[in-house]
């Protein structure tokens, strides 16, 4: 029997042959999967090596916290979203289990590294909310700094000249930045100026900023900033890890564009 003759799924009477399916998975799913799953073997191996476990009491917790978080106390709501999902209760304890066990993994690679990242890095964690208006031209930028000078308002400046429609409409405000997400420039410009004060022009890319500072808030190394640097140092880890397998995907391979082109209209190799 060929490919095309094999129905993946019927769909009001519509056949989906195994075929498509597999064109299907191969362009969406397949890959993202077995990356997944190299992950999670990579996890485990490390727990084994380090006598890393979750005992029953735990993943019953576990269980009973993610029915909190999604609102899945009752038993019908449950059994509703465990469908919904193509899930059975198995499925999700070993879900749970896994999640437990990345999470005991990262403690034990990144406890002891999260400190000295932060003190190492202290500054690149220091954050601002800003307010920002762009200019196509730095003589108009200028311009409108010296407007501001003069007493101008800065908010109500944006709503009318700004080019950056995503934040026009709310007079420039952009939100909380970290000083390592800005570029060497912006950042210089924004962390060097005082709450309330508006700096430049930047240069960013062909166009010009303003920045109105509304607030500087320097890193302190609370819970919040822990696991930040907690899950940034693991996520390395996982990637240094990764890079030293003998990884291979035969069944990548099997599903190959030119492998799956290499089947006529009928399904069957040619």
């Amino acid at each position: 029997m060929s490919l095309n003759e094999i129905d993946a799924l019927v769909i009001d009477g519509q056949r989906v042959s195994l075929l498509e399916v597999l064109r299907h998975a191969r362009n969406h799913r397949i890959l993202t999967a077995l990356q997944s799953k190299t992950r999670q073997i990579l996890i485990e191996r490390y727990a084994r090596t380090a006598c890393i476990s979750v005992d029953l009491e735990e993943l019953q917790q576990g269980i009973d916290e993610f029915r909190r978080e999604h609102g899945l106390l009752q038993v019908a709501a449950a059994k509703e979203w465990l469908g919904s999902h193509g899930m059975t209760l198995d499925d999700l304890a070993e879900a749970i289990h896994d999640r437990l066990i990345q999470a005991k993994v990262e403690m034990a690679v990144c406890q002891d590294r999260v400190e000295p990242y932060y003190y190492e890095h202290r500054l690149a964690f220091d954050s601002a909310e800003i307010s920002m208006m762009e200019m196509k031209e730095v003589g108009a930028a200028w311009e409108i700094m010296f407007r501001i000078k003069e007493g101008g308002d800065f908010h109500s400046l944006a709503r009318e000249y700004s080019t950056d429609e995503t934040t026009r409409q709310a007079g420039g405000f952009f939100g909380e930045v970290l000083r390592l997400s800005l570029s060497p420039a912006d950042a210089a410009a924004v962390f060097g100026a005082k709450a309330g004060e508006v700096v430049g022009p930047v240069k960013s890319g062909d166009k010009y900023r303003l920045y109105k500072v509304e607030k500087i808030q320097m890193a302190v190394l609370d819970e919040n900033l822990r696991k930040r640097i907690s899950s940034m140092l693991f996520e390395e880890w996982v990637t240094e890890q990764w890079n030293t397998l003998d990884l291979a995907f035969p069944l990548w391979d099997q599903l190959s564009i030119t492998n799956l082109l290499d089947v006529n209209d009928n399904g069957n190799a040619v």
